[in-house]
């Protein structure tokens, strides 16, 4: 397990300077998931990397996900094999790596009629040998009542029996940060806010961007052997960049999942719905929030915050009031936030949205451009490793000699990774060990951040004043804001809110009770004066405002200004 390392504004700073005065193995553009993974497989390879982020990381789709990491039951109705094995292997590498970011939940799957029942226990059967999954985590069949014992607000009328099978919990964006830290623990330079503008070429090769720093507005040349686009939704935008002739490749699909209160629907596990068009989606208890989703619709436009439509809301709450026997019926005032992600897939004529692959496509260009399309958040590290052996052949006909490897990816675990497989156990140890702090506040750091909770319960211990909340009813704290800050290079009060805490998506309030706590926090630590504060609440306002606004399906209106580094 790596240890931890300074990741702040310093570090950011200090990663620019050196940027702009090295020639890199790999640079990569791009700081989600795909990106993230990729930097982290080439830094373990021994190879020296820089990744670019325009943003903040994870700040597209790879935050938007419906935050499962799943072991691919799914493809088994698609005669998909090898992706089933390949998902499941992967779910249990991830457990591995980061065991609070792959937790254990489980899922019900009502049914309907007697053939469903037939068709979705030999399913089960099926999936549990081809995936090799555990005995504890195999498939139950349940009857009617047993089903309504465990999930009492199932609709009843209708109801025949259930599947009850286990999947993997994540935190998407979570993750992404600690692969991240990890890529830059074995020497990888990562910058947020830094965007590559255009390419550099020699030779009709590409050999380096032109990166633009969001935060001082200056420009600089980053050079390097292998160039990867790992940019997502704008992988054809950073593509076409360097291939102005060539036509865009991509079809961009975009997922919706709605949040209400956990104590409207009173789920226990997650169910999976049965939406209008015969589509399953979730219900996901998380807290005091439940999510609903995902849907699955074609969208022509690159934005960082997608609008979502009165139609994606009426799917989702249809599905819901079908489902659960709810009154009354749940509704748009309901909604406490929603957030919207786009996923970068390769478009085939003629398929519908649902239909289109969800395999990851590396296309070369003749420049070596390498980008990467489409892909799953439970397959990363699979996939990095596949794009990172492609940049390993293009370096060696380079002449380029290949460096001791430091690590396999599979085992070199994340730093959060130290609190062994039962993360509960490891949140009580901490509860035991300073009994004096509310347990609320041990489980929520537990959660976040793994076994860095420790460092920062240990720091509140030795100065409670890092332990007050920003709100009584909140366990928020100085501590965790700080954290974020040295640790977790979050920029902007959005950076945390959003990505680092995740309350924009599991506080009812949006983290609006603590925003000017957290602001005046980050100030200090950032050298923000009162106008710049202002300005990040007034962006957060914003952004929680857009979170709950839905548009009619033909409004076009422009995503409203969201939180950036450009003004810093």
């Amino acid at each position: 397990m790596l240890r931890p390392v300074e990741f702040s504004h310093r570090t950011r700073a200090a990663n620019l300077r050196e940027l702009a005065a090295r020639r890199f193995d790999v640079v990569v553009i791009g700081g989600g998931i795909t990106g993230a993974g990729v930097a982290r497989d080439a830094a373990l390879r021994g190879l020296s990397v820089a990744l670019l982020e325009r943003r903040d990381f994870a700040c597209g789709t790879s935050s938007r996900s419906s935050k499962l990491i799943h072991g691919g039951l799914r493809y088994l109705q698609q005669g998909d094999v090898g992706l089933v094995r390949e998902a499941a292997t992967e779910r249990y590498a991830v457990r591995k790596l980061a065991p609070h970011l792959a937790r254990p939940v489980q899922m019900l799957f009502p049914i309907y009629s007697r053939a469903s029942y037939a068709k979705m226990s030999a399913g089960l059967w099926t999936y549990d040998k081809l995936a090799s999954i555990p005995d504890v985590e195999r498939h139950r069949m349940l009857s009617r009542d047993e089903a309504l014992t465990l999930e009492p607000r199932l609709r009843a009328d209708k109801l025949y029996a259930a599947g009850l099978y286990t999947e993997y919990l994540t935190d998407d964006a979570r993750l992404v940060i600690e692969v991240i830290k990890a890529a830059a623990a074995l020497g990888a330079l990562p910058a947020n806010y830094c965007e590559a503008e255009d390419f550099l070429f020699d030779n009709a090769r590409a050999v380096g961007v032109v990166a633009r720093d969001h935060v001082s507005g200056d420009a600089f040349e980053v050079r390097g052997r292998v160039l990867i686009n790992a940019a997502g939704p704008w992988v054809d935008a950073v593509r076409l960049r360097g291939e102005p002739g060539d036509a865009p490749r991509l079809q961009l699909t975009k997922g919706v999942h709605l949040g209400v209160r956990t104590a409207r629907i009173g789920l226990s596990r997650i169910v999976v719905m049965n939406a209008r068009d015969k589509r399953g989606v979730f219900a996901i208890p998380r807290g005091a929030v439940t999510y609903l989703g995902t849907t699955d619709t074609f969208y022509d436009r690159v934005e960082d915050y997608p609008r979502v439509t009165l139609d994606d809301v009426h799917y989702l709450l249809d599905a819901a009031n079908r489902t659960f026997a709810v009154e009354p019926a749940l509704t748009a005032a309901d909604v406490v936030n929603a957030w919207a992600g786009l996923r970068p897939l390769l478009a085939q004529a003629g398929k519908a949205p649902s239909e289109l692959s969800r395999k990851d496509e590396v296309m070369v260009a003749p420049s070596g451009l390498v980008s990467v399309a489409g892909g799953k958040l439970t397959t990363f590290r699979r996939m990095a490793e596949r794009v990172v052996d492609l940049a390993a052949e293009q370096l060696a006909a380079q002449g380029a000699a290949a460096p001791a490897r430091r690590g396999a990816s599979h085992a070199e675990l994340l730093g959060s990774s130290g609190t062994g497989d039962d993360v509960p156990a490891f949140a009580a140890s901490l509860r035991e060990r300073w009994p004096l702090l509310a347990g609320d506040l041990i489980e929520r750091l537990v959660t976040l951040y793994g076994s860095h909770a420790e460092r920062i319960v240990d720091g509140i211990a030795a100065d409670p004043l890092l332990g007050e909340r920003f709100d009584p009813a909140l366990p928020v704290t100085r501590a965790e804001v700080e954290y974020g800050v040295r640790e977790e290079m979050a920029m902007t009060l959005e950076d945390f809110i959003e990505r680092r805490s995740r309350l924009l998506l599991w506080d009812l309030q949006l983290g609006g009770s603590v925003a000017v706590g957290v602001a005046a926090t980050m100030g200090r630590l950032l050298g923000w004066d009162d106008t710049r504060v202002r300005d990040e609440l007034a962006r957060h306002r914003t952004l929680a405002e857009h979170l709950t606004t839905f548009v009619a399906d033909d409004d076009t209106a422009p995503t409203p200004g969201v939180a950036q580094a450009a003004d810093a």
